[in-house]
C-alpha cells in the first residue's frame, strides 16, 4: 500500500479504487505509436481535475532542429502531443521529472490474447492489456504519488513533474526531445519503465540496422543459374547469432552481468521474395543491437558491418544501413539520486535496466542524473496478455512518495552530494 499516506482507511480505499480505475481506463485507450493523442489528453484532463498544472502542446520536427540529435527514421510528430503535468514545490528544493512514454507497441495477433488487448481487464491482482506494464502502470504509479502529495500536507519543496512523451516505441529519444525543446528540465529524472519495482541506475544504448541481402532472380527449376537472396539471409542470420555470443564475452559492465547477453543482437523483421516460382533477388533483415552504457555507438555500428562481411565472406552480397541511434546512460550508485531512491542499498546491489529507453536523452544532452524505475517486468512487455500487478503499481507509488520526499526536500545545491 502507499506507505506515506496520512489519511483515513475509507479515504485510502476510495483512492485505491479510483487509481485502479485510472489504470484500467488508460489501458483501454489504444495509443500505438502515432496514435498517442487520446491517451495524453485523457491524463491531462484527469490531472487538471485533481488540481495539478498541465502544459499540453503539439511539437513539430522544426522545433527540434537546433539540437545536435538526428533522427532519420520516425513517424511524423503531427497529431502526437506532449504533456507535462506539474506539482509546484513550496520553494527551494531539488526538482524531479518523471518521464513516461505515451505510446505502446501494436497488439500483434489478437487471437493470441486470452484477454482483450484494449480491455483493461482486472483479474484478481493482475490488470491486462497492451501497455499495462510498458508503461501505463508505471505512469499511474508516478501520477498517483503526485496526487497524494498535492492533496496532503506533505507537498515537497521542489517541483515534481511528469512528462508524457510520444514515440519511444518507434524512435527512442525523439519524444523526450520535444519536452527539452519546450524548456522543461529538472535536477533529477526517473524514466518510467517496468523494472520489477526496483530503481536501475543505468540503461542500454543501441543502433537499429537494416541489412539487404542481394540476389539474382531466375526460375526455380534452374536456380543454379541465379543467386538466392533468402539463402544469403540465412547465412547472415547465422553470423548475427554468432556475433551476439562473441560480444557477450567482451568488456562487460558489472551492472549488466546478471543478464545472459552483454550486447543483445535482435532481428525483429525479415522480408524476402516478391513472387512464387522464382529465386528472391533481395531479402531484408531488420533489427537492433543494444549496447552497454560506455560503448561508443558509431564504433559498434562500424564493427557490426565489418564483422558481418568478415563472417559471410565475399560470396554473399549485402548492404547494411543504420536508421537510428539511441544513447544509454550510467549513474554511479553512490550518487545522491540513487541514495534518495534506495538509502540502504549498497553499490554492489545496483543493476542496469536491460533495454534502451528514454534515459539517455536527458542524461546525455543535459547531464541530468537519471534512474529507470517502475512496476512490472520486461518479461511481460510487448507480449500477448501483457499485464501488471496492481499491488506493484500501488507499492511503487508509495516508494515514489518517499523518494520525492528525500530528493525534493533537499536544497538544489546538494544535487550531486
Amino acid at each position: 500500500m502507499v506507505r506515506a499516506l496520512q489519511i483515513g482507511p475509507a479515504q485510502l480505499a476510495d483512492r485505491r479504487v479510483a487509481m485502479r480505475a485510472l489504470l484500467e481506463q488508460s489501458i483501454a485507450i489504444p495509443s500505438v505509436s502515432g496514435m498517442e493523442a487520446g491517451f495524453v489528453e485523457f491524463l491531462a484532463k484527469f490531472a487538471q481535475r485533481v488540481g495539478l498544472e498541465v502544459d499540453l502542446w503539439q511539437s513539430s520536427e522544426a522545433d527540434l532542429g537546433r539540437f545536435p540529435v538526428h533522427y532519420p527514421r520516425h513517424l511524423p510528430l503531427a497529431g502526437r502531443p506532449t504533456a507535462v503535468i506539474r506539482l509546484p514545490g513550496t520553494r527551494g528544493g531539488r526538482s524531479l521529472i518523471f518521464n513516461g512514454h505515451s505510446d505502446v507497441v501494436p497488439t500483434g495477433d489478437v487471437a493470441a490474447w486470452t484477454h482483450h488487448p484494449w480491455g483493461g481487464q482486472s483479474i484478481d491482482d493482475a490488470v491486462f492489456g497492451r501497455g499495462a506494464c510498458d508503461t501505463k502502470g508505471p505512469i499511474v504509479s508516478a501520477l498517483w504519488s503526485m496526487v497524494h502529495l498535492a492533496e496532503s500536507d506533505q507537498r515537497p519543496a521542489g517541483d515534481v513533474l511528469l512528462e508524457l512523451v510520444p514515440g519511444e516505441e518507434d524512435c527512442v529519444g525523439l519524444g523526450t526531445l520535444t519536452s527539452v525543446a519546450r524548456g522543461w528540465k529538472a535536477d533529477g529524472c526517473v524514466v518510467l519503465e517496468p523494472t520489477e519495482s526496483l530503481p536501475r541506475c543505468a540503461s542500454r544504448g543501441g543502433v537499429r540496422f537494416t541489412i539487404t541481402a542481394l540476389g539474382r532472380s531466375v526460375h526455380g527449376t534452374v536456380k543454379w543459374l541465379g543467386e538466392d537472396a533468402i539463402n544469403s539471409a540465412r547465412l547472415l542470420l547465422a553470423a548475427i547469432e554468432s556475433l551476439q555470443a562473441e560480444w557477450t564475452t567482451v568488456d562487460s559492465d558489472p551492472l549488466f552481468e546478471a543478464y545472459p547477453f552483454a550486447r543483445p543482437l535482435t532481428v525483429d523483421s525479415i522480408r524476402g521474395g516478391d513472387w512464387q516460382g522464382m529465386l528472391a533477388d533481395r531479402c531484408v533483415i531488420a533489427g537492433y543491437l543494444e549496447l552497454l552504457p560506455a560503448d561508443d555507438l558509431k564504433t559498434w555500428q562500424d564493427e557490426l558491418a565489418f564483422a558481418l562481411r568478415e563472417r559471410v565472406g565475399g560470396g554473399v552480397r549485402f548492404v547494411i544501413d543504420f536508421s537510428e541511434q539511441y544513447a544509454g546512460h550510467r549513474l554511479q550508485p553512490d550518487h545522491a539520486l540513487c541514495r534518495a531512491a534506495q538509502p540502504d542499498q549498497r553499490g554492489s546491489a545496483w543493476q542496469g535496466f536491460n533495454s534502451g529507453c528514454e534515459a539517455g536523452l536527458r542524461a546525455g544532452l543535459l547531464g541530468t542524473p537519471t534512474l529507470v524505475w517502475g512496476p512490472g517486468s520486461l518479461a511481460q512487455a510487448h507480449a500477448a496478455d501483457e499485464f501488471v500487478l496492481f499491488s506493484d503499481v500501488e507499492d511503487v507509488a508509495g516508494q515514489f512518495i518517499q523518494f520525492i520526499e528525500r530528493w525534493c526536500n533537499a536544497p538544489t545545491d546538494q544535487t550531486h552530494l
